[in-house]
């Protein structure tokens, strides 16, 4: 049984090194409104939804420290923020909600919005960027929402990767 949850580990893995690559690299994964998603969001969330508290918060630091270095920045904000939300929803998966679509999907819309946002706060509006509302609008919205629409399929593929491993 060890081997087969290696395996999973490792699917897990190789779908962080190929979610970087779409998110990272420029004109490969198609703009929507002029932004793209931040794939890797969604990927660690739908590994903490089927996942005890330690895998999902490696997966967590992994995806929010290569979300931080895709971005531009130094590794830090959604690092550390990435970990403990995981942490969190594995947490409250295992003690108190059975993990299912509808339930992860609604802790996924409500992390990815708090993320995103807080990021925007922090990053742009405190820091004084010109225009940060329209940036805010033309941007950020549907970056959120095309986020969030990436994590029904990647949640999908990351129960059938648990199932069957």
């Amino acid at each position: 049984m060890r081997n087969l949850g290696f395996f999973r580990y490792f699917v897990y893995a190789l779908l962080v090194a190929v979610l970087y690559v779409l998110q990272a690299t420029p004109k490969l994964m198609p703009e929507i409104l002029g932004s793209k998603p931040l794939l890797l969001l969604p990927l660690a969330l739908s590994v903490a939804s089927v996942e005890d508290k330690i895998p999902s918060l490696i997966f967590g630091a992994v995806c929010g420290a290569l979300t931080d270095i895709a971005s531009g920045g130094g590794v830090g904000f959604f690092a550390v923020l990435l970990t403990l939300i995981c942490y969190f929803e594995a947490h409250i998966f295992s003690t108190y909600f059975v993990s299912n679509i509808i339930s992860a999907s609604a802790y996924a819309v409500v992390s990815i919005t708090v993320l995103i946002g807080l990021y925007f706060v922090l990053f742009r509006l405190i820091s004084g960027v010109p225009d940060a509302h329209i940036l805010f609008v033309n941007h950020y919205i549907s970056r959120i929402i095309y986020t969030i629409v990436m994590f029904i399929p990647l949640c999908a593929v990351i129960r059938f990767i648990h199932n069957c491993f």
